[in-house]
């Protein structure tokens, strides 16, 4: 299984994500800034990688997929959904709007997971 680093600034949202994937016999590291986001990724990353300052710009650098779970369309109701990933403007793998079902958070992971990762 994986290694999922977990950043999400709602406490209950993020070990309840954790919670689904360590069933899964995911293994899940959670923070809840992305202050504490970014050395998390640089403290998992193979030493080549650990100068990266941005957390996107290091998932891209190491091929690590990105799945963005986010509430903006309760906020903010802008209709935003996987159409609106774009490698410059959003360089995202998935979108999951909160809060997430069990079964689509998992089908998502497995997903990103099957894909080969760029070296």
């Amino acid at each position: 299984m994986a290694r999922i680093v977990i950043v999400d600034d709602d406490v209950e949202c993020g070990k309840n994500t954790a919670d689904i994937l360590n069933t899964k016999g995911h293994e899940t590291i959670l923070v809840h800034t992305m202050e504490n986001a970014i050395p998390t990724l640089i403290q998992n990353l193979p030493d080549r990688l650990k100068e990266a300052v941005n957390a996107i710009a290091i998932c891209q650098i190491a091929g690590l997929p990105i799945l963005l779970l986010s509430g903006v369309n309760q906020e903010f109701p802008m209709g935003f959904s996987n159409k609106n990933i774009d490698s410059d403007w959003m360089p995202i793998q998935d979108f999951l709007e909160k809060p997430v079902k069990s079964n689509d958070l998992l089908k998502s992971v497995a997903k990103l997971l099957a894909k080969p990762r760029k070296k």
